[in-house]
């Protein structure tokens, strides 16, 4: 009889440090899941949208026109725009260019090509969350 009780409490009490570690990971890996759910939330709140791609062309000279609007509730640090054209990649560095929510920037720039894919590399301000925005640029001649 006492061995039968000896028994049960060693599984009780075998039972119970296992349910407190286990308590014990769970509490330690909330500081991880809620600081998830915070980044999750970040990006849902954050957009940026390139309405105008262009590139002009009036002959001997291409002008590319890159209006960046931040369409997003979160600031952004705009990081780099490459532009890869026909098997070529310019960089264009922003160098943490920062854009509050409802505000564009214009680029203008002169490059030898006359269509582009435009990736837009930026950040949410403050944090390491980065994400790219990819368009084509169109093409207007001018002659």
């Amino acid at each position: 009889m006492a061995l039968d009780r000896l028994i049960a409490e060693a599984m009780l009490l075998i039972g119970s440090i296992y349910l407190g570690y286990a308590l014990f990971i769970v509490l330690g890996h909330m500081g991880l899941a809620l600081s998830l759910m915070n980044s999750i939330n970040q990006m849902a709140g954050t957009s940026v949208y390139i309405p105008d791609a262009v590139i002009v062309t009036n002959g001997s000279i291409n002008q590319l026109y890159l209006v960046i609007y931040n369409d997003g509730h979160t600031s952004i640090n705009l990081k780099n725009i490459y532009m890869n054209c026909q098997g070529n990649t310019i960089e264009v560095k922003m160098n943490n260019t920062y854009l509050a929510p409802e505000n564009y920037i214009i680029i203008n720039r002169q490059i030898p090509y006359q269509q582009c894919r435009v990736s837009a590399l930026f950040c949410i301000a403050n944090t390491t969350i980065c994400m790219v925005y990819e368009t084509n640029t169109t093409q207007y001649i001018i002659s």
